[in-house]
């Protein structure tokens, strides 16, 4: 490499690249192929209602001397070959009286004929098979062959002969005789046979001018007067219809009620000449006499019938004549033929009527992109004119037209020349394909004689019946016949004339190139140069490979003259380089020469669009769109000061340009070749567009198709084969012989390159790379190198489709032996996935992507025969012989070894069997490939050898990984942007799924209950134990072999696998039984996966646990316990946070004492805490759920652990809970007397309000109890129990509901207040001399109070201590002495104080006897 050239490194590229990138051109010659446009858009129609014209400029026509071409003209037709009338039949006309009529039936390649009532039918192409009926005795007007309709006649009737003579119309059966050896063939080649009786026959008095019928057997006949008529036959006779029967769909009702005499005179007659019928859309077009076309709708499915417009010729030439208003009008008038325009052939245009001057009018019956309506309009959208209108054109054009045929791109018409002579001209576009606007060439030929008719054969196209939708959701109109020439025979034309038949054929480009190559008597010559110019070199190289991979006889000489011009004309690859200050469409335009321009290029400069063609410098064409001036190659270039550009691109394809990265760092003086781009040769890109269109029927069609089939158990769904093996046989046939072609000659003879150079020289193509710009050149020899690399990477492309090829044909001969083995059942055999993955496959990415399925496949085709006890030799030899690189060597040491393990399931000696079982293990090691492991660890287990499935999988997962590249991914947390440790990281967990799997069945089976008797199916002795089935015992013992076995192993991924599957399995405690240096760095790491942190969190500290290191599980039970969250709830939290105090106090080390002390007591302080959140928590849940804020405080207090005041001020204050805030004072150790003597007030509050409606008992008894249970946690503490608050209040509100007097020292006796004590507090509240009693009129409430709780007392004494008791006792005398002063000095007359004082008295007494 030259100092400052760059370097372009082409690293090795795997084969599954390879395989990909070779695809991928496949997938790229494909979309090229798909790059032509709908008739509309080549016609540049905008809409439906803004019609233009064309065949006024010179491109519309072209000439090949004026594109350079050298070819004076390309022949579209062949030689005509003229058959005579049958001599028989020329007898006939001698015997006439009335009237002959005649035409085609080209379904079956018959001309027919009658003269007066006989009816004369033979075969066309050679005057044979004619045959003859007699058995009407009118006159015949006209006939036509009709499929019949499905269903009503017996399978021999296979068409329907249609005849109307003056007085009656006549359906005959047609049929055809087998051969004598039984084979179907053609009906064309089999003697044809008319039924003597008539199927149906109809009386009319209608005079037929012609009849026409459609694909699903409705017949239409247009009548003389006008009319348009069908002849509808059923099976049998309905309520209102006859089995057959004539209907008018031209009149309405009420002509049914009018003489035929004032029908005639109300309206002139106009008799019908032409029926068009759209099979594809459903639509039947009329032509009457004086040029008027109706449009009749038969509705979407084809069953209807109504009429929705009709067009005068006036209409339609005045309509014409304002769209082309240069041309004169009587070129638009009289139209003497109507083709319906399919919709394999365009979307928006319907219908082309054809003028007697030769000019098409083009016509749609609905909006353009309304492709789903229905007809509702006939609107005129495009007139062409034919060849002779342009300024430079010859005066020669079309006159007196007087039949015409038109299909597929194809125009005939038949000019009278004289009377007794007629001129045929030809147009068709089939060399300009791909183009952005109709381009036609123009073919004329003299034939003797009138022409009567006109037919083509109906041959249709292999392998592209299925219709494709467009982007805008249109049916994908034909691919231009280049692309299908490979697999279409050529269009035949059928001339008929008093003379007899003309036959000629429209010739595809193949048949062009071979024509010129047998003219020419070689390559080398001008015309085959020119083929290669109007082509370009990718379709011509293409166009080459079919006559040099042709098998034929007759082809070898025209084969061996192909491949020359192949390479001869294919160039070579080439590095482009972008042209400095040029635009980047200019710069493709002038020096790509894609495919898409092939004779004019379309050039865009600022402000101007021009069609230039390639090589015209001299001189310019008119441009495409509006354009001040025409202006050269050489004048645009010199807008940009630039001298002119030369690159040798050797015929460049735009097909596959690739470019090359370059160093960012580049010498300046070759700065501007950054973002080169690499052409390949025509020979190339050839061998690719010709391998995709050979297999673009199966190319992206799926696999598999659905079948169901219902059987007795249900409706089971098949999985069918797509492709039938005729369809298989053609396309492997074909690519089998390119890929001879390509294995012959991958490479490139010198002295054809030679010859190659050479030819470009004398072509005007400079060979090498020479780039000139103001200020750097590029000198000749940086060229040559640049155009090595080239050529390398076009080798290297070239090396990868040939991989393809051969594998292509290696799928298509094992789909080929798959079919022939009952597809259907193999599949069936298919794992689960593979079934669903079969059924989403496409051919491409079975040949691409689907070895692993191929090789699925092929196991199950072996299985197949394993099963039937059928040797295997003779498939695996069938199947290396077809695709060695699907069944390999390693393939067939795995049949080996699957029958030793075949051999070993039914060998009754254990040793034997043992070393069979080895002797298989050890070849299953020895392979070098992949093995499929769950195959083969379901044949080890199904022999019990499970030691061998743990020894098979981890050698397999070591062979996936040597370097051990998946644990480094593992320990370095999984990156995602390490993809190769992420693809050996799954490889790996595959290998051990396998094992893990064989785990589980084990231990299912060995925890299984035995099996349930049972009722028997029928009597008889007792059914024989399942061979097969393990017993408890059997799996146990298993099941800790490979146990063992497993964690023996030092593979640290396996371990991991092993864990997780015992975590999935709930197989905790198995699982911390293990005692492995793996377990606790698996622990740890899993315990930072978010999802799976708790779970492994709580198993960690069990494993500390049962290790002894306590203070290691207290932090991970404190962790766990103050964890955010929902997965934990506060219970558990409470349950952890015990745990960890036990842990914490177990813990036996010396070391940290201070330490551990410190972090006890914190816990110790946390489950203080965590209880007074548990009672919140409680509280909460007690209150209406139905609340937002309730619902979300029980989330939070629920989710993690809180602080004392988030306690107190986010829930306790927030929801008025308080008994909580009470408890939460008491733990928080605050002295507020107030505070607590409120909460106090307002629980007590909340329990009379709680119990409003309840009766005064159950009032008490509810109180009570909750009273009790508070008062008896703060009982002991003064500060948080305030007695005399709690005692005079609560008698204040005893009072108010009228409660016994006893309810509230009761209430605090039961609460664990002593009697001295509670006696004193009343005391006190009695000397206190409250006014309040008095208010509500109760003075004497506290003295009956303690009167009660003395009178308790002395009813129990031992409730106290006898020291206690004796001090108790002379308090209380001293208390009633004082009670009795304080109730003498009240006034008698005040009710209840003569009996207190009497209760008291005998209190005295009473306390005498203690």
């Amino acid at each position: 490499m030259a100092s400052g050239m760059p370097s372009i490194v082409f690293s090795l590229p795997s084969s599954q690249d390879m395989m990909e990138s070779a695809g991928q051109l496949i997938d790229r010659a494909l979309q090229e192929d798909r790059m032509y446009l709908d008739l509309a858009d080549l016609l540049r129609v905008p809409a439906h209602n803004q019609p233009n014209v064309s065949g006024l400029q010179d491109f519309d026509y072209p000439s090949l001397i004026d594109a350079r071409v050298s070819m004076d003209t390309l022949r579209e037709l062949s030689d005509v070959k003229r058959v005579p009338l049958p001599p028989e039949l020329v007898e006939q006309f001698g015997r006439m009286q009335c009237r002959c009529t005649t035409g085609f039936f080209p379904e079956i390649e018959r001309v027919w004929l009658t003269i007066d009532s006989d009816i004369f039918v033979w075969r066309f192409e050679d005057g044979r098979d004619l045959a003859y009926f007699d058995g009407l005795t009118e006159t015949v007007l006209t006939a036509s062959l009709a499929h019949p309709k499905p269903g009503i006649f017996q399978p021999h009737i296979q068409y329907l002969l249609c005849v109307a003579t003056a007085v009656d119309i006549v359906l005959l059966g047609v049929s055809f005789r087998i051969p004598q050896d039984g084979s179907p063939g053609d009906l064309h080649d089999r003697e044809m046979h008319l039924l003597p009786d008539p199927l149906f026959s109809v009386p009319t008095d209608k005079h037929m001018l012609s009849i026409t019928s459609m694909d699903s057997g409705r017949i239409f006949l247009a009548g003389k007067d006008g009319c348009l008529y069908e002849l509808a036959y059923q099976a049998d006779d309905g309520w209102f219809s006859r089995k057959c029967r004539l209907i008018n769909h031209s009149t309405g009702l009420l002509s049914y009620f009018m003489p035929s005499f004032l029908n005639f005179s109300i309206s002139e007659e106009d008799p019908l000449v032409q029926i068009a019928v759209d099979n594809s859309r459903n639509i039947v077009y009329t032509r009457s006499e004086k040029c008027t076309i109706k449009v009749y709708d038969l509705g979407a499915d084809g069953t209807g019938m109504c009429q929705v417009t009709a067009i005068p010729l006036e209409s339609i030439v005045q309509h014409a004549s304002q769209v082309a208003r240069t041309i004169d009008r009587s070129n638009f008038k009289p139209i003497v033929h109507l083709a319906p325009v399919t919709r394999s052939e365009s979307n928006n245009l319907h219908l082309v009527a054809v003028t007697k001057a030769g000019v098409r009018l083009y016509f749609s019956t609905t909006p353009f992109g309304h492709f789903k309506s229905r007809p509702n309009i006939l609107a005129l959208v495009h007139v062409r004119l034919p060849p002779g209108f342009s300024a430079s054109a010859s005066p020669r054009k079309p006159t007196k037209v007087h039949m015409a045929y038109h299909r597929r791109g194809s125009l005939l018409l038949a000019s009278s020349i004289t009377e007794n002579e007629d001129l045929i001209w030809a147009t068709s576009c089939d060399s300009f394909p791909f183009q952005n606007q109709l381009m036609e060439t123009q073919t004329t030929m003299a034939i003797d004689g009138t022409t009567w008719a006109i037919c083509e054969l109906p041959y249709p196209p292999f392998g592209y019946a299925a219709t494709t939708k467009d982007a805008e959701g249109g049916i994908r109109c034909d691919p231009p016949v280049v692309v299908t020439q490979h697999v279409e025979m050529s269009r035949k034309f059928v001339f008929l004339n008093s003379q007899g038949i003309c036959i000629v054929h429209k010739m595809r480009p193949v048949d062009q190139l071979r024509q010129i190559l047998m003219d020419k008597q070689g390559p080398d010559n001008e015309e085959v140069k020119a083929f290669f110019k109007l082509h370009k070199v990718d379709q011509a190289c293409a166009t080459c490979l079919l006559l040099a991979c042709s098998k034929l006889h007759v082809d070898q000489q025209v084969g061996e003259w192909a491949k020359m011009a192949f390479f001869m004309y294919g160039g070579e690859a080439v590095y482009n380089m972008p042209t400095p200050g040029l635009p980047h469409s200019l710069d493709q335009s002038v020096f790509s020469g894609g495919a898409l321009s092939p004779v004019y290029t379309q050039m865009t400069t600022p402000g101007n669009t021009f069609m230039i063609p390639p090589g015209a410098y001299p001189s310019g064409y008119p441009s495409a769109v509006s354009s001040p001036a025409p202006e050269t190659i050489k004048q645009i270039l010199a807008k940009y000061k630039m001298k002119r550009t030369v690159l040798c691109v050797a015929f460049p394809s735009r097909l596959s340009s690739l470019r090359i990265s370059t160093p960012a760092q580049l010498p300046a003086q070759h700065a501007f070749l950054h973002g080169g781009s690499t052409f390949f040769s025509g020979k190339l890109n050839g061998i690719c567009i010709y391998l995709g269109r050979i297999l673009r029927p199966l190319w992206e069609s799926y696999i598999v198709t659905e079948f169901p089939h219902q059987t007795p158990q249900g409706t089971f769904t098949y999985l069918t084969s797509s492709f039938k093996t005729a369809e298989l046989n053609y396309v492997l046939e074909l690519a089998g012989d390119l890929r001879h072609f390509v294995k012959c000659n991958s490479k490139f003879d010198s002295t054809l390159q030679a010859e190659s150079a050479s030819v470009h020289d004398t072509m005007g193509i400079p060979r090498h790379i020479m780039l000139h710009r103001e200020g750097g050149q590029v000198d000749e020899q940086t060229g040559l190198k640049l155009q090595a690399e080239a050529t390398k990477l076009e080798k290297c492309s070239l090396h990868s489709i040939e991989n393809l090829l051969s594998h292509t044909c290696e799928v298509l001969g094992l789909l080929k032996v798959l079919v022939d083995h009952q597809f259907h059942i193999l599949a069936a055999n298919l794992p689960k996935d593979h079934q669903d993955q079969l059924r989403a496959m496409t051919f491409k990415q079975l040949v691409v992507n689907g070895k692993e399925m191929c090789g699925a496949l092929i196991t199950c085709l072996i299985n197949r025969y394993l099963d039937d006890n059928a040797t295997i030799n003779a498939i695996s030899s069938r199947l290396r012989e077809i695709c060695p690189s699907l069944y390999s060597q390693d393939d067939a040491v795995c049949s080996k070894a699957n029958e030793l393990l075949q051999a070993a399931k039914s060998n009754p000696n254990q040793s034997e069997k043992r070393e069979q079982l080895k002797e298989a293990l050890q070849l299953y090691k020895d392979v070098v490939c992949p093995l499929n492991l769950p195959a083969v660890c379901n044949s080890f287990a199904s022999v019990r050898f499970y030691e061998g499935i743990v020894d098979l999988c981890l050698t397999a997962a070591q062979k996936h990984d040597p370097s051990n590249l998946a644990l480094h991914f593992y320990k370095s947390g999984e990156p995602m942007e390490d993809t190769d440790g992420m693809q050996y990281y799954l490889k790996r967990r595959d290998c051990y799924a396998c094992i893990l799997e064989t785990f589980g069945y084990l231990l299912s089976q060995s925890i299984a209950h035995p099996q349930a008797p049972s009722v028997p199916k029928s009597p008889g002795p007792p059914p024989a134990p399942d061979p097969d089935r393990l017993s408890n015992l059997e799996a146990e013992k298993y099941k800790e072999q490979v146990f063992r076995m497993a964690l023996r192993s030092d593979d640290e991924l396996f371990h991991v696998s092993l864990y997780e599957w015992l975590v999935k399995k709930n197989l905790s405690e198995q699982l911390l039984q293990i005692q492995s240096p793996f377990l606790e760095p698996f622990l740890k790491r899993r315990t930072g996966t978010q999802a799976e942190s708790t779970a492994m969190m709580d198993m960690l500290w069990k494993y500390y646990e049962k290790t002894r290191n306590f203070p290691a599980a207290a932090k991970i039970l404190a962790c766990l316990a103050e964890r955010h969250g929902n997965d934990i709830p506060l219970t558990q939290r409470l349950e952890y946070l015990s745990r960890a105090i036990i842990c914490a106090k177990s813990s036996g080390t010396t070391v940290s004492s201070a330490t551990e002390g410190e972090f006890l007591h914190e816990l110790e302080e946390k489950m203080e805490v965590a209880r007074l959140q548990m009672q919140v928590y409680d509280a909460i849940s007690k209150l209406n759920m139905g609340l937002p804020d309730v619902v979300e405080a029980a989330k939070r207090l629920d989710s993690n652990l809180h602080d004392i005041t988030t306690l107190y001020e986010d829930f306790a204050d927030r929801f008025r809970l308080f008994e909580c805030k009470l408890a939460i004072v008491q733990c928080g150790g605050l002295h507020d007397s107030a505070l607590v003597e409120d909460l106090w007030l307002n629980i007590i509050d909340r329990e009379f309000a709680e119990t409003v409606g309840l009766s005064a008992a159950s009032r008490m008894a509810t109180i009570n109890a909750k009273l009790v249970s508070i008062g008896r946690l703060y009982v002991n503490t003064e500060q948080y129990f305030p007695l005399a608050f709690i005692v005079r209040y609560l008698e204040q509100r005893s009072c108010e509901m009228n409660f016994d007097s006893k309810w509230t020292f009761r209430t605090m006796l039961e609460t664990g207040v002593k009697i001295p004590v509670l006696h004193e507090i009343y005391d006190r509240l009695f000397r206190s001399k409250d006014p309040y009693w008095q208010t509500i009129k109760r003075p004497l409430h506290l003295l009956t109070v303690l009167h009660g709780l003395l009178q308790c007392y002395t009813q129990s004494p031992q409730q106290l201590q006898p020291i206690e008791r004796r001090k108790f006792t002379a308090v209380c005398h001293d208390a009633i002495a004082n009670y009795l002063v304080e109730l003498q000095a009240m006034s008698s007359s005040e009710p209840g104080v003569s009996t207190l004082m009497q209760h008291f008295k005998l209190l005295q007494v009473t306390l005498d006897r203690l």
